[in-house]
């Protein structure tokens, strides 16, 4: 022990300056990488607002992604106006009927080309039904809004196109503030280190430590993330089991679970009587489209139907006219071996297809294809 103490004595000095040098070296690398993510070309075609957390897209920005683990890549284009379409003028033609569709990254159109979203595919059904008459379907949606946000851009974007109709792309996790929850998991300085991160996560041991001193420190745990259902969901219990179903539910509390809780339902009801008010203001009637989460295909519970049965009743209400794809989702379900979603909420190419079908004969018989304004 003596010879260990006298050791450090006399080495102290240099201890020091070891310890000193490792820690800048990390410090540069940690900086020097910042530096890269700052100045290397972004692979990004959105950009979050970080005063209002508010989601845009880059106009012009062309891109290519893998949406799904070993699938296609797939290229994103955001026209001159900052929208994945083509480029538009917000002028309308005479005689031409246009339609702006409204919603989150399922009307966006994740994982498929833009010709494949069912959007593009409704306006190429309604042209070739209607050869006299020019219809156009113009998507404003992006990625990951809620109502909120969504009825955000009907005023300030939407309008402008001069909409004879605007069709709302409703998803169960629509009632979701800007921003998430306050009780939700964001990402902390800890997270924000990507050096710090990967040294730390090399060990177990040190991987425990770093989780118990977050928590000790009141940094919330995965627990309260928005994806904490994902373990659940990837078993698939629930298929079968309705106590797991329920487990599920509760789980995704924070992301499409929302869609079961009834407080969610005042601020849906909310908003689409504000947007409906918005509507009717600029001459053209609102629609509401709302897709299913998978669960709820590949299951037949009964409760599962809720959320649609509770946005029914809204819509009827105020008459607006309501398509639920469940009931669809369910029956092509059966009828095919391809599957209708990537994941637990995106559809596929075939269930977009299947869905711009279903939503023109939607269209049709509620008599929403008038002449145009």
């Amino acid at each position: 022990m003596t010879r260990i103490t006298s050791f450090f004595k006399r080495n102290f000095t240099n201890l020091l300056l070891f310890v000193g040098a490792i820690l800048l070296i990390l410090l540069l690398i940690e900086v020097g990488h910042s530096i890269y993510q700052l100045i290397r070309p972004s692979k990004a075609y959105f950009r979050i607002d970080q005063t209002t957390q508010e989601r845009y897209l880059i106009p012009r920005m062309v891109r290519k992604k893998k949406f799904i683990k070993n699938g296609t890549e797939i290229t994103i284009k955001i026209n001159s106006l900052g929208w994945r379409d083509r480029e538009i003028s917000l002028e309308k033609q005479e005689d031409t009927f246009r339609i702006v569709a409204l919603g989150d990254s399922i009307t966006f159109g994740w994982g498929v080309e833009l010709y494949e979203t069912y959007v593009k595919q409704l306006e190429t059904i309604l042209k070739k039904q209607n050869s006299h008459k020019n219809y156009e379907v113009i998507n404003i949606s992006i990625e990951d809004l809620g109502l909120q946000e969504e009825l955000k851009l009907l005023k300030q974007v939407g309008l402008n196109f001069q909409p004879d109709l605007v069709l709302l792309g409703f998803y169960l996790n629509d009632a979701r503030p800007i921003g998430g929850f306050s009780n939700e998991l964001k990402p902390t300085w800890f997270h924000r280190r990507y050096i710090l991160r990967q040294i730390v996560n090399l060990i177990p041991f040190t991987k425990a430590i770093a989780k118990k001193a977050l928590i000790k420190f009141g940094v919330r745990t995965v627990a309260e993330s928005r994806f904490r259902w994902i373990n659940t969901f990837t078993k698939r219990e629930w298929v079968t089991d309705q106590d797991k179903m329920k487990q599920l539910i509760k789980s995704a509390d924070l992301d499409w679970g929302l869609a079961w809780k009834p407080e969610s339902w005042i601020a849906i009801d909310q908003y689409i009587q504000e947007m409906q008010e918005v509507t009717q203001s600029a001459g053209c009637p609102l629609t509401v489209v709302c897709f299913p989460v998978s669960v709820q295909v590949e299951s037949d519970f009964t409760f599962l139907d809720e959320p649609q049965q509770h946005l029914s009743k809204i819509c009827r209400s105020r008459s607006i006219p309501f398509l639920n794809l469940l009931p669809s989702f369910r029956h092509w379900n059966t009828m095919v071996e391809e599957s209708l979603f990537f994941d637990l909420c995106h559809p596929t190419p075939l269930a977009h297809q299947k869905t711009a079908q279903v939503v023109s004969e939607f269209l049709y018989t509620e008599g929403l294809l008038l002449n145009p304004k």
